[in-house]
């Protein structure tokens, strides 16, 4: 408003000066009809420039009321945007406590059902790297944790301990190569051995080709070793096939755990009548 009186003071000054002497002017001329006629003048002088002035203000106001409302606006918009993604934030936290709940729940009800005494552990770490497979837990030697013990899921074997310290431990999994377990097929009781193979896949090894394994065979550990407890699943013959020497059958197995998505595993620390 100030910008525009600036800007246009030369033609308000004007105006202003019009009126003043048309009103003097009135004031000098004598008679009703003098009175009349300078009325009428003063009228059709100052109307359109009144109404000019008046119109431009009015402008300026309904402008600056509108940027009034997209000032107000844009901020009604942030504050909504920052509450959605405050909102979208607690949802994520919510459903990641949802599964987390899931996870622990199904892990508990296995180690309830198995006579064994568990210690529950986190990963904290993950080394997948060329053929080396092992992942570290958030306990250690101070929280009872030993050398050898199986680390198991409800969904069956990961592996077991090879080194211990005070606040972690780390887990050789039987993908690994340097991995071997003692393992039986449920349906035909055969038995053998499971030697890691990466990704996710063992050689099960020392089975002749007259013996009797097929594809889609559930493997269990054997309990021979004292290692690992025994009837935990291992995981499903995928693939039966001759192997070179006509001796040995080659057959792989997927493991029944997805090492990728291995978020908290069980220590077995002993049977539950220790």
């Amino acid at each position: 408003m100030l910008t525009f009186l600036k800007k246009y003071s030369l033609i308000t000054a004007s105006v202003i000066f019009l009126l003043i002497s048309l009103q003097i002017a009135t004031s000098n001329v004598k008679g009703i009809g003098g009175s009349i006629i300078l009325g009428r003048i003063v009228s059709a002088v100052t109307t359109p420039v009144v109404s000019a002035v008046t119109s431009t203000i009015g402008g300026i106001r309904d402008m600056w009321n509108g940027y009034i409302y997209l000032v107000d606006l844009k901020e009604e918009n942030q504050s909504l945007k920052n509450t959605v993604t405050k909102l979208q934030e607690e949802n994520n936290r919510f459903k990641e406590d949802l599964l987390t709940d899931k996870r622990l729940r199904e892990l508990f009800s296995f180690a309830s059902n198995t006579p064994m005494l568990f210690k529950a552990s986190n990963v904290i770490g993950i080394n997948n790297l060329n053929w080396f497979h092992t992942i570290t837990l958030d306990k250690g030697y101070e929280d009872g944790i030993r050398k050898d013990m199986a680390a198991l899921t409800e969904k069956g074997v990961v592996g077991r301990v090879i080194e211990t310290y005070p606040g972690v431990s780390k887990i050789l999994l039987i993908t690994d190569p340097r991995s071997s377990i003692d393992v039986i097929v449920q349906r035909s009781r055969i038995k053998g051995i499971a030697e890691g193979k990466g990704d996710n896949k063992l050689i099960l090894k020392y089975i002749q080709q007259v013996e009797d394994v097929q594809v889609g065979d559930i493997v269990a550990s054997a309990g021979i070793g004292g290692i690992f407890p025994k009837g935990i699943m291992v995981g499903e013959v995928v693939k039966v096939e001759k192997s070179d020497d006509s001796f040995f059958k080659s057959i792989e197995i997927k493991t029944s755990v997805d090492f990728r998505r291995l978020e908290e595993v069980l220590i077995a620390a002993g049977s539950s009548g220790e």
